[in-house]
């Protein structure tokens, strides 16, 4: 099935060593790419990269026929291979799941690169199939990184800054820039009285404002803006679209965050596939009237079963974050404590030093 007459300049022993780099490298690959699959399949429970990385697969084997399988075989020296005696210890520890998915992402598009190097002695139409194969890939690694990064962030993050400019004692600008300097772990654009061009604009300006930084960029309620804007994610309530719909739009990159009021509600958003949830109201907010208060009772369940990151809302203030913090939850997310101070990096160091992390379930999980 060779296609490639430079193969016929090859001397006996170079074309033995090049069918021996392919099956290793083949070897390689395949496994790799079964590793990544299965953290996707039972971790992630991502159907759309699982069929992506099955697909792959699939490809993968049209060009290796292209190549000669029986000297492929016929080549292969597993005991003759001196590779198998050299170790470093780097290859024999993982510290988390991540860790593994990394290091098999890389494995996997070493392997292609040495595969389609290596088939252009022997057939161009694979070396050409591997290629695209290993530009696929890359993709698959974008989208996986970027998603436990941003999970990775939603996982430290412990207060989060709700944006409304007519909360404001300073221009929204000033107030965003302050916060986002004082280091804000998540600041949401929550705004429902602008019209959608006026809204994108000030995403984008967030986008920016943050890309560099530490912050998180969340867009209340609206996808359409979080994805035109490149946001790290949506947070949704309980009159919006479901999180599967969002994910439709959003795909698994971005974060979903969903308010609840209920347990009921935070077993369901966690079941949906939510990143993070806001539990409240806890205390009587001057931002948005609640005709009733889930209150501290909410927490401590929250605290006793919820395994995703939770932010309790509503009226949080230095005044009451120890009673927060108390009822087990370690996150917050608040407005005008920090969007009326007159001290906004004293403020949010101030929420940050009150609040104990460890106190959720879910921080010794992964």
């Amino acid at each position: 099935m060779t296609d490639n007459s430079s193969s016929h300049n090859l001397t006996i022993q170079e074309s033995r060593s090049v069918f021996r780099i392919l099956d290793a490298a083949a070897n390689r690959c395949r496994e790799g790419l079964r590793i990544v699959e299965d953290y996707v399949r039972f971790h992630r429970n991502v159907e759309s990269l699982s069929a992506a990385l099955k697909q792959i697969r699939h490809d993968f084997r049209t060009y290796w026929v292209e190549l000669d399988s029986e000297q492929l075989l016929q080549n292969r020296d597993t005991a003759g291979d001196v590779g198998t005696t050299i170790s470093t210890e780097a290859e024999t520890v993982r510290t988390s799941l991540l860790d593994v998915v990394a290091a098999n992402c890389k494995r996997v598009e070493e392997s292609l690169r040495t595969l389609e190097e290596y088939s252009k002695l022997i057939s161009s139409k694979a070396a050409r199939g591997f290629e695209a194969l290993r530009y696929r890939f890359y993709r698959i690694e974008q989208d996986l990184l970027l998603e436990n990064e941003r999970k990775t962030r939603i996982r430290q993050a412990t207060v989060y800054f709700l944006l409304t400019e007519k909360t404001c004692s300073l221009n929204w600008k000033t107030t965003a820039e302050q916060a986002i300097a004082a280091g804000v772990d998540v600041i949401q654009l929550r705004e429902k009285e602008f019209d959608d061009r006026e809204l994108l604009a000030r995403a984008r300006w967030l986008r920016e404002a943050t890309r560099k930084t530490s912050t998180l960029l969340i867009i209340n309620d609206r996808p359409d803006i979080a994805l035109l804007c490149d946001a790290d994610g949506v947070h949704v309530g309980q009159d919006e679209l479901c999180c599967a719909d969002v994910r439709k739009l959003l795909g698994h990159q971005k974060l979903v965050g969903i308010s609840t009021h209920n347990i009921e509600q935070a077993r369901e958003a966690v079941a949906a596939g939510a990143d993070y949830l806001g539990a409240g109201p806890t205390f009587l907010s001057g931002t948005k009237a609640f005709s009733e208060f889930a209150g501290l009772e909410f927490l401590r369940q929250i605290a006793n079963e919820i395994s995703i990151p939770t932010f309790a809302i509503g009226g949080i203030g230095l005044e009451n974050i120890e009673e927060v913090s108390q009822a087990g939850i370690s996150r917050v997310a608040v407005c005008r404590a920090i969007s009326q101070s007159p001290d906004r990096e004293g403020m949010v160091q101030e929420l940050k030093k009150s609040l104990n992390p460890g106190n959720n379930r879910e921080e010794n999980c992964v």
